[in-house]
């Protein structure tokens, strides 16, 4: 196993992204260490939280013209959007 280099401090985003245009990541990171995680459920409720702000005048037009509510209008956008998907060609 290579000797892995130490991550150096930097003053800004701008100094980091030289930094990491110029260097490969493997040489400061051994990627076989890395585990595989799921997200927490905060960060999916803030997510769902974000998507519906932003969709959420469109959401709320659609359950008033088909006399529904909010929460049931998502799942039924929901639905349709993941039986689309598994019909796309290569969906598994």
């Amino acid at each position: 196993m290579k000797q892995l280099k130490k991550i150096p401090k930097f003053a800004n985003e701008d100094e980091e992204r030289e930094f990491w245009s110029t260097h490969s990541f493997t040489d400061y990171i051994d990627p076989k260490s890395w585990k595989r995680g799921t997200p927490s459920a905060e960060v999916s409720e803030a997510a769902v939280r974000r998507v519906l702000a932003d969709m959420s005048p469109e959401v709320e037009r659609l359950s008033r013209e088909k006399k529904t509510s909010i929460e049931e209008m998502v799942r039924q956008l929901v639905a349709a959007g993941l039986k689309q998907q598994r019909l796309q060609p290569g969906a598994r």
